[in-house]
Formats: C-alpha cells, sequence, structure tokens
C-alpha cells in the first residue's frame, strides 16, 4: 500500500517513516517548504525553528538513507494566505491565536494531504504522537507529547486515510529507535516557536505586516485607571508581568480592543467555568448535549466538562473553574476513552454572547 509522509527533517517524521516500511508499506517522502528560506538569513535565530533549510538538508538525507523518494513542496503562497492571514487577523482583533493548530488543517492535512491523493497515495502519514483507531483520533501512549490537541482540527473523513506510527511510543523510544538504526537527527532538538516568526519577535512581526499596535489605558475590574500598556496585542489572557505598581499581584483578565483597555484583576478573577467556543470541527456524534473532558491549553490536563451546542455554538462548563480562558485559543474536548469528540475556538469566557 502506498503512503505519503509529510517528512519535516526532525527525528519524530523520520522514524515514522522507518516504522511505515518495518510495516512493509511503500513509501515516499513529502516535505513542504512554508516560508521562504531567505527569512533564516536576514533573523537573529536562537534556538531551533523548524521549517528551516537546515531541515530540508536533514528530510533529503533522511529520505536518502532509507532510499525512498521525496518531493519538495512550495506552499509558501498557501501558508501565507491562510495561516499567516489568519494569524494576523486574530492579532488585529487583540487575540491570542493557535496557528500550529491550524496549519495541520489547511496545510499538511490539507493541501499536503489533497497533494498526496492527487499522487496516488492511499494512506497518509506524519511523524505526530497520535493515534487513529477505528476512524476515531486518540491520545497518544505519551501523555507528555501527545498531539491530539494540535490534530483535532483535522476534518473526520481523512481519518480513515491517516497513519500514525509515533502513537505507540514515547519521544525517549523514538529517539532510541532513532539512534539504534544510525539516524543522524537522533538527537536533534525540537523545533520551538512559530516557523514564521524564527527570531520570536511578534511585536516586530505584527508591525511589519501592518498590524497597528497602540498604546492605551491598564484598568482593574472597578474601572480604575491603574497604568498605561503599549499594545495589546503585547499581551495575553493570564499574563502576570505588567511592569505596573499596584501593591499587590495583578493578572491580564480581558481585552477590550474597541476602547483599546487592557483588564486586569486579581487570580481568583480570573477563575471560571463556562465559555463559548465556535467554528467547531465534530470528529464524534454526540447529539446536542453530551459530557467530556476539555482541553483549553497545549499544556493543560483536561477537566470534566458539560457541553451544549446551539446553532452551531459550543457552550461548555466545566466541573472545576478553569484559569485564564484565552479567546483565539482552543478548546479540544475527549470522550472518557480519550478519543477526540470535538473542537473549536474560544470566542469568551462566560454564556453571556454580548
Amino acid at each position: 500500500m502506498k503512503v505519503g509522509i509529510g517528512l519535516s527533517g526532525g527525528v519524530d517524521s523520520a522514524v515514522a517513516l522507518y516504522l511505515l516500511l518495518e510495516q512493509g508499506y511503500d513509501v515516499t517522502a513529502y516535505h513542504i517548504k512554508t516560508v521562504p528560506d531567505s527569512i533564516f538569513l536576514t533573523k537573529k535565530i536562537t534556538h531551533k525553528v523548524c521549517c528551516s533549510p537546515s531541515d530540508t538538508f536533514d528530510a533529503k538525507k533522511i529520505a536518502s538513507f532509507f532510499g525512498v523518494k521525496i518531493n519538495i513542496v512550495h506552499l509558501e503562497k498557501e501558508f501565507r494566505d491562510t495561516v499567516i492571514k489568519y494569524f494576523l487577523e486574530e492579532y488585529s482583533k487583540a487575540r491570542t491565536p493557535n496557528p500550529c493548530f491550524f496549519c495541520n488543517d489547511w496545510i499538511k492535512f490539507g493541501v499536503l494531504y489533497d497533494i498526496m491523493i492527487r499522487d496516488g497515495m492511499e494512506y497518509i502519514s506524519s511523524g505526530h504522537y497520535a493515534r487513529i483507531i477505528d476512524g476515531k483520533l486518540f491520545k497518544a501512549k505519551s501523555v507528555d507529547k501527545d498531539q491530539s490537541y494540535f490534530l483535532a482540527s483535522i476534518k473526520k473523513e481523512k481519518l480513515s486515510k491517516m497513519v500514525l506510527p509515533n502513537g505507540e511510543y514515547t519521544k525517549e523510544e523514538i529517539r532510541e529507535i532513532a539512534k539504534n538504526i544510525g539516524l543522524h537527527v537522533h538527537d536533534k532538538k525540537d523545533s520551538q516557536d512559530l516557523c514564521f516568526v524564527p527570531d520570536s519577535d511578534i511585536p516586530g512581526f505584527l508591525s511589519e505586516n501592518g498590524v497597528k499596535i497602540k498604546k492605551g489605558l491598564i484598568i482593574d475590574t472597578l474601572g480604575n485607571v491603574i497604568g498605561t500598556h503599549v499594545g495589546l496585542q503585547n499581551y495575553t489572557i493570564g499574563q502576570r508581568k505588567l511592569r505596573i505598581a499596584t501593591g499587590r499581584r495583578v493578572y491580564v483578565k480581558a481585552k477590550d480592543p474597541k476602547k483599546n483597555l487592557l483588564i486586569v484583576g486579581g487570580k481568583d478573577e480570573l477563575y471560571s467555568k463556562q465559555f463559548i467556543v465556535t467554528n467547531l470541527n465534530f470528529l464524534q456524534d454526540k447529539g446536542n448535549d453530551f459530557t467530556g473532558y476539555v482541553k483549553v491549553r497545549k499544556k493543560f490536563k483536561e477537566v470534566p466538562c458539560k457541553v451544549y451546542i446551539k446553532n452551531e455554538v459550543m457552550y461548555i462548563e466545566t466541573l472545576d473553574p478553569i484559569f485564564a480562558i484565552t479567546p483565539g485559543q482552543i478548546a479540544v474536548v475527549y470522550d472518557e476513552d480519550g478519543a477526540v469528540i470535538v473542537s473549536g475556538v474560544i470566542e469568551k469566557e462566560g454564556w453571556n454572547e454580548n
């Protein structure tokens, strides 16, 4: 059976390729270019970032090591027209986006998926840590490396064509396999931050791309002015280090882009049990009223919740309050077995839609 695998140049996809070959698949590798190589030559980069020229070199070397064909696919325009456009639009609204989540849907398992299918691939694979069982997307064996949260944007009909061999392994086991078979990337560092902002200077990137950042007032939950912010885009919900003297610890509670206000409060004021989610993607049909376990950030343990669906909007109520519900971030609801039920974008804390 023919399988196309997204080969990033890292250890995860390299070992996934090896595992597919061991299972008898006829594998073709695909390496995508999402941003121009020149961006890595003009920015000061101090850590490992994905999609760099060195990753392309490594991907080619890995493919050669295994004797498989590799296709270099240039998707710079598609990436800018979708992922970067979304990123800029969200920041212009003073929200906190999750571009990696939508890159999986729009690019890796969107445009690239379609290219692989057109090339005659029967299955699609990657080095992600998650599992596909009976057409459902499950969490990986490794709790620490599980990436089902980021894959929950993928459309349900595509799951039957996906193969994720790394889901049964821990990261340590993957690195050990890579070392044992002689892969040169066995100790390669994991990528950090965004491929299109390799120097981590998000304010600079926003400014370069026309997002206006204006100073404004910081107020507390009673409406008292307690300081000045340097642009709402420079803050996220739950942030504590605000460089203002208040006599107590305060955290970013909310942002009001219409009035250009940053609203802060004590830590106890940032906990909530209710929030609204839109842009829903269902991977299981549970009706309009069900229970599950919701995850609202990458490094966050799921909490029990009740879910209500009305007019394609999801209302979530958790058993225990959650700290810093963040508009623009992703909520993923799992069933009791660890399979994704539905995902979507957090619109706001509370159920008041005004």
